[in-house]
C-alpha cells in the first residue's frame, strides 16, 4: 500500500510542473505508465458539442503489459469554464466487445489500492466502471481535469501554495475564469481550498448523474484489426473508409477528431522510434495509415 501511494506521489510531482505553463493555465496532457498500464489524461476544447463530456478511450497498444492503453479526456465547448452547468455525459470507446473485460481485469488487480478499496465487487455496470476510473484519474491528477488550474493553487504537492498566498488579494478574477462563483470578494487560503474541493465534488457528482454510454469506436476497431493482420491480409489505408464511419449514439462527428487525437497521444513516440515498430506490431501499412490519420487533423486540433 505504501509503495502504491508513493508511486502516485512521484507521478504527480514529475508531471504537474510540465503540465502547467503557469498557475492560471489548464492542464493539457498528463501521460505515464502506471502499474503496467499507459494512462493518458487530457483536456480538450471542441466546436460542435453542447455537452461537458468525459471520454474513455481503450486503445489497442501491444507495448503495454495489458495490451491496451487508457486515455481519459475531458472535452468542453470552446470558451466553457471547467466548473459549469452544461449537461454531462461519459462515453466509453471500446475497440471490440472484449475490451471492456480487459479494462475491468486491470482495475480488479488494483483493488488492494487505496483508490479502489470498496470498488472491487462493484465493477459490473458501465457506470461503476466509469466511477472506478474517475477515482484513479482524480488521484493521479489531483482533480486537475475537474477544476483545471485551481487544483494547483491549493495543492502543496504541486508546489503552488506560496504562489496562491501571493495572489489571494486578486484571486476573484482567477476563480471566475475557471467557473467557480466566489461567496465573497475576499478569500482566505482555507476558504479557497474548501470552495475548490466542493467544486471538484460537484463536477464529479454531475458526471455520475449524467448519461454513461459505451460503444464500439470504428477507428479503434480498425486499429485492432490492423495490428493483428499482415499487409497481405488487410491494409487499413485501402480497406477502411473513415468518411463512411459513424456512431449512431453520438450526434456529431467530433468523436473522430477526439479519437485521432487520443491515438496521436499514445502512438506519436512509437512512430518516431523505428526500434519499437516490431514489438508494437506496426507493419508498414499500419504506419502509413496512422500517419495519414494524424496528417488529416487540422493543425489547431493537434
Amino acid at each position: 500500500m505504501r509503495s502504491f501511494i508513493s508511486e502516485k506521489l512521484d507521478f504527480v510531482q514529475k508531471k504537474a510542473r510540465s503540465a502547467y505553463s503557469d498557475i492560471t493555465g489548464k492542464v493539457t496532457l498528463i501521460s505515464e505508465v502506471f502499474n503496467g498500464l499507459p494512462i493518458i489524461s487530457s483536456f480538450e476544447s471542441t466546436e460542435s458539442t453542447n455537452f461537458d463530456e468525459k471520454h474513455y478511450f481503450i486503445i489497442p497498444f501491444k507495448l503495454s503489459e495489458y495490451g491496451i492503453a487508457l486515455h481519459t479526456m475531458r472535452s468542453l465547448p470552446k470558451g466553457a469554464a471547467e466548473i459549469n452547468d452544461l449537461p454531462k455525459r461519459r462515453i466509453f470507446h471500446f475497440y471490440n466487445e472484449h475490451a471492456e473485460g480487459q479494462l475491468k481485469r486491470y482495475l480488479l488487480e488494483q483493488a488492494e489500492s487505496s483508490v479502489m478499496q470498496g470498488q472491487h465487487d462493484k465493477i459490473s455496470s458501465i457506470e461503476n466502471l466509469a466511477n472506478s476510473i474517475d477515482a484513479l484519474d482524480n488521484k493521479l491528477t489531483y482533480g486537475m481535469l475537474l477544476v483545471g488550474g485551481l487544483s494547483a493553487i491549493v495543492n502543496p504537492i504541486l508546489g503552488a501554495t506560496i504562489a496562491a498566498k501571493a495572489i489571494l488579494p486578486s484571486v476573484t478574477g482567477l476563480v471566475n475564469k475557471h467557473g467557480l462563483k466566489p461567496l465573497g470578494e475576499k478569500f482566505t487560503q482555507s476558504s479557497l481550498t474548501s470552495q475548490i474541493e466542493q467544486a471538484k465534488q460537484k463536477v464529479q457528482r454531475d458526471f455520475e448523474s449524467g448519461n454513461t454510454l459505451k460503444l464500439i469506436n470504428p477507428i479503434l476497431h480498425e486499429l485492432d484489426l490492423a495490428l493483428n493482420t499482415t499487409e497481405q491480409q488487410h491494409d487499413p489505408l485501402l480497406d477502411f473508409d473513415l468518411s463512411s464511419s459513424d456512431i449512431d449514439e453520438l450526434d456529431s462527428l467530433i468523436w473522430r477528431s477526439l479519437t485521432i487525437k487520443a491515438l496521436r497521444h499514445v502512438y506519436d513516440e512509437v512512430l518516431e522510434d523505428n526500434s519499437k515498430h516490431d514489438n508494437a506490431q506496426l507493419g508498414p501499412e499500419d504506419l502509413r495509415w496512422l500517419e495519414m490519420l494524424f496528417a488529416s487533423q487540422d493543425p489547431e486540433e493537434q
